[in-house]
């Protein structure tokens, strides 16, 4: 019952969460609008926003959101660790050095479709070097793993720190935004980028279900079920980088989704399997939409980044987790 009521109240929330992302803004619209607008007898101005505008970021924030939750769930199995993070392998850092070396050394005016996918290979570069400082003998350790996370993640951090020192203002600042992960400015180029990973990834991860609920269980019992651990964990590992990356490259530099998201769908379906997988999509993709939805209205002129919204929650649940897992 637990379980039904949890999905009827997602779905619920979604549909909510996606009429709200489609009237709220500095033009807002009503329902009466959002109507027409589908209906093509709204004013032309009205369509352009709904569909060149918001349509674009409702579906980058659902999107990313989903990449990061389900990221984070496998990052967790494979870690046996509940605090693990795709932030925690320098998948942001990665993106934010790669963007500003991009535009502070190579940049000529050239479109910025380009940046998911320069932001894209400076997350696995980073992830690349989390591995093979974190791998050992015949499998992942994941305290190695996490260890070597925080040491690329301060490695890269001071280098985009010196950085900034060669890029101008102007660039600086566009950084600085897409760092604190701000989905303003998102198109169909982001959507159609972003989409078929999640279409391709999402049934893959679900079709070896089975091997993730085992691997739950200790590296140990896997090995003793025949599990060949090191494909294995190399195989999720590989998964969680792809959908962290290209969340990242487009949405930003956004944490702490991929803690949160999988934490709530266990509490609802009391365990680890596929439907907690699905459930920790649907979760992300709500909290990012609804983080970004706060984000255009909680200041009076313009609109905050909403990366830091799903900080100011983030933060204290991870927090909370830390001295629960203390006690």
């Amino acid at each position: 019952m637990r379980k039904k009521i949890g999905w009827l109240s997602l779905l619920f929330l979604l549909m909510i969460g996606a009429s709200l992302s489609l009237t709220v803004g500095s033009i807002p619209l009503t329902f009466n609008n959002l109507i027409h607008v589908f209906q093509g007898t709204a004013k032309t101005s009205q369509q352009l926003i709904v569909f060149d505008f918001r349509v674009p970021r409702l579906l980058v924030s659902i999107l990313a959101g989903m990449g990061l939750a389900v990221s984070g769930y496998l990052f967790q199995t494979i870690t046996h660790n509940d605090l693990a993070d795709p932030g925690i392998l320098g998948i942001n850092a990665g993106a934010g050095l790669t963007v500003l070396i991009y535009l502070g050394f190579f940049a000529r005016g050239e479109s910025s479709w380009y940046l998911p996918l320069i932001a894209c290979a400076g997350s696995f570069i980073a992830t690349a070097l989390v591995y093979y400082f974190g791998r050992q003998a015949e499998r992942i350790t994941p305290n190695r793993l996490l260890l070597a996370g925080v040491a690329v993640n301060a490695g890269i951090s001071a280098l985009t720190l010196i950085g900034t020192i060669r890029v101008s203002r102007d660039n600086y600042q566009f950084v600085t935004s897409w760092l604190a992960g701000t989905i303003w400015g998102t198109t169909q180029d982001h959507v159609w980028l972003l989409l078929p990973w999640l279409v391709f990834l999402l049934p893959l991860i679900l079709l070896r279900g089975r091997s993730l609920e085992v691997l739950e269980l200790g590296d140990e019992i896997a090995v003793g079920l025949g599990i060949k651990l090191k494909r294995t964990q190399l195989f999720f590992l590989i998964c969680a980088v792809c959908l962290a990356a290209v969340s990242v490259s487009i949405a930003g530099s956004i944490s702490f989704i991929g803690l949160i998201a999988p934490h709530i769908a266990r509490q609802l379906t009391g365990r680890k399997n596929n439907q907690t997988l699905v459930m920790s999509a649907l979760i992300g993709g709500i909290l990012l939409l609804f983080s970004d939805i706060l984000a255009r209205v909680i200041l009076p002129d313009g609109e905050m980044a909403a990366g830091i919204i799903v900080s100011l929650i983030g933060a204290p649940y991870f927090i909370f987790q830390l001295m629960k897992k203390n006690r």
